[in-house]
């Protein structure tokens, strides 16, 4: 696999997701208490050592191959990736300014960058 492939593919595998749920709940919980130092070093750092163990120990051919590596191959474009993190950085303006509708709002933005194969078709798309 090229490696622009395996760094797609990588964002499903379980130990990845974990990571990246982890970090942004641990973040806004420390953003919410007023530590964006701590938030920021969470936010970065959990998803990174996540993303460092998942790309050099996991067979991510074979997760390529599963519904949900086919699956993300298929659906989940730059633009869709570049959705989920403006939802992500809603969700640490929420907890920053501790306002639980920004934390939803960006919740749904997360939510709309995963459901990219239901977004209106551009025209000339496919």
């Amino acid at each position: 696999m090229r490696l622009t492939e395996r760094v797609l593919v990588h964002q499903v595998h379980p130990v990845k997701i974990s990571a990246d749920v982890t970090a942004s709940l641990v973040s806004n919980l420390l953003l919410w208490r007023m530590r964006p130092k701590a938030a920021l070093a969470v936010r970065v750092a959990i998803p990174v050592a996540g993303s460092v163990v998942v790309l050099s120990l996991a067979d991510l051919a074979a997760l390529a191959r599963t519904g949900r590596g086919r699956w993300i191959q298929a659906h989940m474009p730059p633009s869709a990736q570049l959705v989920r993190l403006a939802g992500d950085a809603v969700t640490a303006l929420g907890a920053r300014r501790r306002r639980p509708a920004l934390l939803f709002v960006g919740a749904l933005v997360i939510a709309v960058g995963w459901s990219h194969p239901w977004w209106p078709s551009a025209p000339g798309r496919k």
